[in-house]
């Protein structure tokens, strides 16, 4: 129950009513948030969440249309070649599909996921790479039904 006070000087109940500090936290409060969430809904984006619409699964895809899966290619030190997912690398997909780009620009980058592979304990001494690639495979759609598939290399990354 609410703290109360009386105004006046008549029956206990009579006038009852929050005490004003508290009620001026919870309105200020619930002003914050309030504006905190316009704010994010305008100008936010998924890394504000929840002060702004999580937008990440909010679009759908042409069901006539394509969905791109990004995934790695390495070449270990004796020469095996190997696919390494996006979680051996520390990333998630959709971190890899908004990166896409950068990779492009920066092949360097792969470097540094490299990197991460070999110093991984779970990663065997042997299986060093010298050679990652970031490839997206391309899945066509026709009616919501995989219909073809193709791959496009996007990065390389070589050891000097």
């Amino acid at each position: 129950m609410w703290a109360t006070h009386t105004r006046g000087s008549g029956d206990a109940n009579a006038g009852d009513v929050p005490r004003r500090p508290g009620r001026l936290v919870r309105n200020l409060a619930s002003a914050l948030v309030f504006a905190c969430v316009v704010t994010g809904s305008v100008w936010g984006g998924d890394d504000d969440f929840p002060f702004a619409p999580f937008r990440m699964y909010s679009t759908t895809t042409n069901p006539s249309g394509t969905v791109i899966m990004p995934h790695f290619e390495g070449v270990t030190a004796s020469g095996t070649r190997l696919r390494v997912e996006t979680e051996e690398l520390g990333l998630r997909t959709a971190e890899v599909l908004g990166q896409m780009k950068r990779f492009r620009r920066a092949p360097w980058l792969l470097g540094r996921l490299a990197e991460t592979h070999a110093a991984d304990a779970n990663t065997p001494p042997d299986s060093r790479l010298v050679e990652l690639s970031l490839v997206q495979g391309i899945h066509d759609l026709e009616d919501g039904r995989p219909h073809g598939y193709s791959e496009e290399i996007v990065s390389v990354w070589r050891e000097r």
